[in-house]
């Protein structure tokens, strides 16, 4: 008998739950099939500006939490395709609320709740950690009508968890992992808010559906994709990150197959200094939250070896005599794409040398093309026919 009444009641609750959140995927939906774009913004404004002495502390607290996020992960082969797989974590899905990260503000629950959802182009789970530090931005589920859990840990310290969450003028309905963690642990310091992974589902560390196809097939995204697009504005730290279609209309992108399942990986044919092609077959994730572009230490010095006085500085970044101005391309899909910036800053004040957009990154021959390029591009990542798509912007 006790054993029925508890299935009753859970029964009941997901009815009851189901009615509350008619208004979100109701069936007249004039919403149905839309895109939702939203503002992101860098933490702590733009790492690097090409008119101004560089802060290579902060270059070097950036970098190092770049590379700690992809060595996360791991290559395996799954039938005939190589996926990236994410390595168990010990506590926590990733850290939030770090220097130099991208954060979008949105509403979660309701009624909305102010949170703040880091960027994440290496994880694909979407996740709230609510903390008794007063940093950050913390949810409280108590507080939504909306907010329901079936109690089930997706995660350490986590439960699957469901709640109405807007995207610029959207509303959708989400399942995210809302991590609590116990008083006793140091975690409790860090600050609350979320993570909004946008990468491929074999990154995912939960059990939870990935948004983009949960979303897709419940007809609330026109199409299986995001964008992301910078503000033209070099002074602006902001982008426009659009999900179901690209914010603005553009001529047509053109569109290269991802090559390793998990990051958004693809082939760049070639990559030009000053006309002439220095390297060949790039494998270059594209990352928007990286401002540098990271490549394999020999890639490196070979692209600066193409730059007339270019000189190692710590920490693999490189300098070169500032009235180079090296034009840099890179051939996506056919064509040449210039990158937006050549230079992280000057070294000095008084220094005549700039900081090169090539970092050396030891990550198993992989690129992450990052900020300096895709500042002059849209970038669209299709989840429906697994490619990216690039446009200038």
């Amino acid at each position: 008998m006790r054993l029925i009444l508890s299935t009753l009641a859970l029964l009941l609750a997901h009815v009851a739950v189901s009615i509350a959140y008619v208004p979100y995927y109701g069936n007249p939906a004039p919403d149905a099939g839309v895109v939702a774009k939203i503002r992101i913004n860098r933490r702590g404004g733009s790492v690097y500006n090409p008119e101004s002495v560089a802060d290579l502390a902060r270059f070097n607290a950036v970098l190092q939490s770049s590379l700690e996020r992809y060595s996360r992960t791991k290559r395996e082969l799954q039938g005939n395709r190589v996926v990236r797989r994410t390595l168990p974590l010990p506590d926590k899905l990733a850290p939030i609320g770090e220097d130099g990260s991208w954060y979008a503000d949105v509403e979660l629950g309701n009624p909305g709740q102010k949170v703040q959802f880091d960027i994440d182009m290496t994880s694909s789970d979407f996740w709230v950690e609510s903390t008794t530090s007063v940093h950050g931005t913390r949810f409280e589920a108590s507080n939504s009508q909306s907010y329901f859990s079936e109690h089930k840990f997706v995660f350490r310290d986590c439960i699957g968890s469901l709640d109405s969450l807007v995207l610029g003028d959207k509303k959708f309905n989400i399942e995210f992992a809302h991590c609590s963690p116990p008083r006793a642990s140091i975690r409790t310091l860090n600050p609350s808010g979320g993570i909004m992974g946008l990468a491929h589902s074999s990154l995912s560390q939960t059990s939870l559906p990935h948004f983009f196809e949960d979303a897709k097939e419940k007809g609330k995204l026109a199409e299986g994709m995001f964008a992301i697009e910078f503000n033209k504005d070099d002074t602006d730290s902001s982008a426009v990150l659009s999900f179901g279609g690209v914010a603005r209309h553009h001529d047509d992108p053109l569109y290269a197959p991802v090559k390793t399942f998990g990051f958004w990986q693809i082939l760049f044919k070639s990559l030009m200094v000053d006309g002439n092609t220095v390297l060949d077959n790039i494998q270059g994730v594209i990352d928007v939250t990286s401002p540098f572009v990271l490549a394999p230490p020999e890639d490196v010095r070979m692209f600066y070896n193409a730059i007339s006085g270019a000189q190692p500085l710590a920490n693999g970044f490189w300098s070169y005599p500032c009235f180079e101005d090296p034009k840099i391309h890179i051939e996506h899909a056919g064509w040449l794409f210039p990158f937006k910036d050549s230079s992280l800053g000057k070294v000095k004040e008084s220094s005549g040398y700039c900081i090169g957009p090539l970092v050396e990154a030891d990550l198993a021959g992989l690129w992450v093309i990052g900020e300096p390029f895709l500042k002059g591009v849209i970038s669209i990542f299709d989840f429906d026919q697994k490619r990216v798509g690039i446009r200038s912007a």
